[in-house]
């Protein structure tokens, strides 16, 4: 093999190499979900929630994420209606039902811990109601309620996971500056109060 070929053959080993990683499946939910991120980020967004789907079916039998990867998918619609204008509607229905979808996994586990996933699910209803033509009433009443709804579960001035402490009080505000945002929002969509 010849110098001049030699840094070409290495470059095309490499991208076949990293090919090859690509599609290995993932060993864990976090794998995954850092995998649909990947592939959201550079565009491939059907790729993306082909990669949750796979995983969930592949896992029947733990379920016990699935409200995250559900939550997940639907981010990732909302990116592609963001980014492309051409397939927003479907985009937005999509993500409408994974959210939805998340929402009743996440309310028949009943959890007991502190966990933030109504803040994260009403934060996906606030964007579909930014990016809706037709629902952003609708969708902006469901934030608001799931804001709402969050906020008392945020209990204590902190909370520990992992060794880590975190300060409970700018969790609220967050939560707080969002209710306020999405209240803004739908005044002016001219939204009726629920």
């Amino acid at each position: 093999m010849d110098r001049r070929t030699r840094p070409t053959l290495l470059a095309l080993l490499a991208i076949v190499s990293a090919l090859c990683a690509c599609q290995k499946p993932p060993r864990s939910q976090a794998e995954a979900v850092t995998r649909m991120v990947q592939l959201q980020e550079s565009g491939h967004y059907d790729d993306a929630v082909r990669v949750a789907e796979k995983w969930m079916n592949q896992h029947q039998d733990d379920t016990t994420g699935n409200d995250l990867l559900h939550e997940q998918i639907a981010m990732v619609y909302l990116n592609k209606a963001y980014h492309k204008q051409s397939t927003r509607n479907e985009s937005l229905d999509k993500a409408a039902l994974h959210l939805e979808t998340a929402l009743n996994l996440y309310a028949s586990k009943k959890p007991e811990e502190f966990g933030i996933i109504l803040f994260e699910i009403g934060g996906g209803y606030e964007i579909l109601g930014d990016l809706s033509q037709k629902d952003k009433c609708r969708f902006f009443g469901k934030a608001t309620a799931l804001l709402n709804e969050q906020l008392p579960l945020i209990n204590g001035d902190s909370y520990t996971a992992y060794g880590h402490t975190t300060p409970l009080e700018p969790v609220r505000a967050e939560v707080r500056k969002h209710i306020a945002a999405v209240e803004q929002k739908s005044k002016q969509a001219g939204c009726s109060k629920p």
